[in-house]
């Protein structure tokens, strides 16, 4: 598999901000996930209708806040160290600009797995790939 990493421009709302007038916690997540779905998208992988991609894990690491500005989220898929038929590692980050330069603000890896949403059943990564759009 040879898929391109996919940006995605997005502007911070006023509502994403918490207390201390930065993105909370909880919004970043719907961002990184906003951003794996322009990653399908992009890929013509989006509307695979018995086959979805599933959250299994996410470990985020928040290395500067992000206040009221436009950030990019960068989405790959990663290589996997050892090959698993069920499941598909993601590494997102969220960019801010400072002074012109790009500075990541978080990092994250995915995993995510597939599952039938008619069956509830685990499927490969092949299947979701190969899905028909039905």
């Amino acid at each position: 598999m040879n898929f391109e990493l996919v940006s995605l421009k997005l502007q911070v709302r006023p509502n994403d901000l918490d207390s201390l007038g930065h993105v909370n916690n909880a919004t970043v997540l719907e961002y990184l996930e906003t951003g794996r779905w322009d990653w399908l998208k992009y890929h013509n992988l989006q509307g695979k209708k018995s086959i979805f991609p599933v959250v299994a894990r996410i470990e985020v690491n928040y290395r500067k806040e992000i206040i009221q500005e436009n950030v990019v989220i960068n989405t790959k898929l990663e290589e996997a160290k050892e090959p698993s038929h069920y499941q598909a590692n993601f590494w997102q980050s969220i960019e801010i600009i400072k002074q012109g330069n790009p500075l990541v603000a978080i990092e994250a890896r995915i995993k995510v797995v597939f599952i039938d949403s008619r069956e509830r059943t685990l499927r490969t990564l092949q299947d979701f790939l190969e899905g028909s759009n039905e």
